[in-house]
This record gives C-alpha cells, sequence and structure tokens, in this order.
C-alpha cells in the first residue's frame, strides 16, 4: 500500500511538473481582440430580416471582427448552381465599415443542426460525398477570394466534434485535402476549430492549420441527468492546453472563435421561458465570462449569442445585454 501512495505521489507531481511547464510555455496575449459571430439564418430563425439585424449591429455596437457563415444548403440548392448573395452582401457591407471577417468554408458551419447540406448531398455516395465537399470548398475559395474584408478562413466547424447521427465527425483525410485546398487556392491564414473542453486539439492542429481556434462555454446542459451544470475548468486550463499545442504542433496560434454569451438552449429561445434564460445569461455573468476568457491569455475572441441579445431587446425591450456589449466594443467594460 505504501508503495502505491509513492508512486500515486510521484504521477501527481509529474503532472504538476508537466502543467507548469506547458502553462509558462504558452505566453498570454498583451492585448485583446473582441469579436462577434453572426449567423443570418438564427437571426432569420428568430423572426427578423437578417440584413435588418447586420446592419444594426454594424452600426451601433461596432464590431471590428467578425466571424461569418456560408452554409450550403443555400449556397448550392442544385448540383452546380451557386448562389452567394447572402454572404457577397455582408462581406461588401463590412468591407465598407474596416471589418475584418473570418469566413467559414466547409459542410460543418456554426449553428444548428452544424452539419449544413443541400437536400441532394445525402442522396450520394461517400466518396461523391466527399468529392462535393471539396468541390464546394474550391468554389467558395474561388469566389471570397477576391473579397478584401475577408481576412482568414475558418474551414469546417469543430470537424471532430459530432453532433448526433446526423452530423458525424469528419474524417482526417477529408479535413486534411479541405485545408490544403485551401492553401493551394489563397496565402490567408487557415483556422480549423475544436472543442474547447472535450476536443483533442492536436489533431485539428495537425491538419495543416494555421490557427486553432477553440470554443469556450461556460454552461452547459446534461441531457442524460436533465440539469445545467458549469464546467468546473480554471481559465488556466486553455493556457496549458495552448502550451501543449505549440510544443507538439506546427500550429503556434490559438484563438477563442466562440464564447459563449447566450443561454445553452435545449428547445431554442422562442421556446425557453425568459425567466430561465435570464437565470443562465445575463450582463452579470456577461462580464464574469469576459473576465475568464482574458484569464485564458488567449488574445483574440469572437463572441456568440449576437442575434440573441438582438431578440432580446427589440422584441422583449431586455436591453442588458446588447448594451453590455457595446461597453466592450466601445472599452468602456
Amino acid at each position: 500500500m505504501k508503495l502505491f501512495w509513492k508512486i500515486l505521489g510521484i504521477i501527481i507531481l509529474l503532472l504538476i511538473i508537466a502543467c507548469g511547464f506547458f502553462y509558462f510555455r504558452f505566453k498570454p496575449a498583451q492585448s485583446q481582440t473582441w469579436g462577434l459571430t453572426f449567423s443570418y439564418q438564427e437571426a432569420e430563425g428568430l423572426g427578423f430580416d437578417w440584413k435588418t439585424m447586420f446592419l444594426d449591429m454594424l452600426s451601433d455596437l461596432k464590431p471590428k471582427n467578425l466571424r461569418l457563415m456560408t452554409y450550403w444548403e443555400d449556397a448550392e440548392p442544385q448540383p452546380g448552381q451557386f448562389n452567394f448573395n447572402i454572404p457577397d452582401q455582408m462581406l461588401e457591407e463590412s468591407a465598407k465599415q474596416n471589418v475584418q471577417v473570418l469566413l467559414v468554408v466547409g459542410l460543418k458551419q456554426p449553428r444548428w443542426p452544424e452539419c449544413h447540406v443541400p437536400s441532394w448531398y445525402n442522396s450520394l455516395s461517400k466518396g461523391d460525398q466527399d468529392a462535393a465537399v471539396l468541390d464546394f470548398v474550391q468554389t467558395e475559395i474561388e469566389h471570397f477570394k477576391s473579397f478584401p474584408a475577408v481576412t482568414a478562413w475558418q474551414v469546417e466547424n469543430e470537424p471532430y466534434f459530432g453532433f448526433g447521427p446526423d452530423c458525424p465527425t469528419e474524417s482526417s483525410d477529408l479535413l486534411d485535402k479541405e485545408v490544403a485546398l485551401v492553401k493551394s487556392l489563397d496565402s490567408r491564414p487557415v483556422v480549423v476549430t475544436d472543442s474547447g473542453d472535450r476536443g483533442g486539439w492536436i489533431p485539428a492542429a495537425n491538419s495543416g492549420a494555421d490557427i486553432l481556434g477553440f470554443t469556450l462555454y461556460r454552461v452547459s446542459y446534461d441531457q442524460k441527468y436533465g440539469g445545467y451544470y458549469k464546467y468546473p475548468l480554471p481559465a488556466a486550463f486553455y493556457r496549458v492546453r495552448a502550451g501543449i499545442l505549440q510544443t507538439f504542433t506546427h500550429t503556434k496560434q490559438v484563438e477563442d472563435v466562440e464564447l459563449q454569451m447566450e443561454p445553452w438552449f435545449t428547445d431554442g429561445a422562442l421556446n425557453t421561458p425568459l425567466d430561465v434564460q435570464d437565470a443562465l445569461m445575463n450582463p452579470k455573468v456577461f462580464d464574469q465570462n469576459i473576465k475568464y476568457a482574458e484569464s485564458t491569455g488567449v488574445g483574440t475572441h469572437y463572441l456568440w449569442g449576437v442575434e440573441w441579445w438582438y431578440w432580446m431587446a427589440k422584441k422583449n425591450n431586455d436591453w442588458g445585454m446588447w448594451n453590455e456589449a457595446k461597453k466592450l466594443f466601445s472599452g468602456q467594460l
């Protein structure tokens, strides 16, 4: 028994030393850059004209960094028939207002159901599906690379994180091909993302990514136990992970691409009582999450939930989250 405790003590000591090494291996950012993720589909799902919300967001919040989507089901409703009208408008307006855009390309895109595919995709064989993904990504890059607002490409969204049977993980072979394809067509940095707390990070980084993007959620819902829980992770957890990444991969830059700033919904905002929503996310939690994100040492963060803030303000006359974001982007927070 004494030998067991001695070995256990040595293991714990080695883990502490390793964590300390990786913690200091990662050099924290000297300044913070705050951006927003905007989904035109989410805006429309909450009952708004997406363009009105988008323009209001730019004019009132004045973000200088955005993460925008290019949903495949809208862009190629029929094979070979492409329509990029909506992302074109967003990129043109972003350029007018000197907003830098991280543009998401590929099959997996932010916002449920995550795997955004046209109806004809599901009837293809696996080989033809992969070929269709590569063809779509190539078409996207060739089309969007002429837009000056685009400063980086996000290839897929959490490709190694499954979202149920209709949106499984992507193969490393396909992801590697997508990243290589994007790099062959344009010189702007490539971002590959992974779950902040549950993802492996290293496999995503080894796809050839220039930047590893991770999601940062503080409160989630457990389907098994039917309740909300807060991740018991200190901010140093992300700094240690970043140090591990920088030690064992060629990807040296890390960004927080999805900082939780809306409730974790189990049935959408329209079907969730407002008191539940307010308990899960409010200006006080907003400030706490900002401080937590700063403590990770990561310098770039894209806030998640602007469509919900707008809905709370316009439909429920609750401007708390919207006004807190205004403070952040104006440097008053």
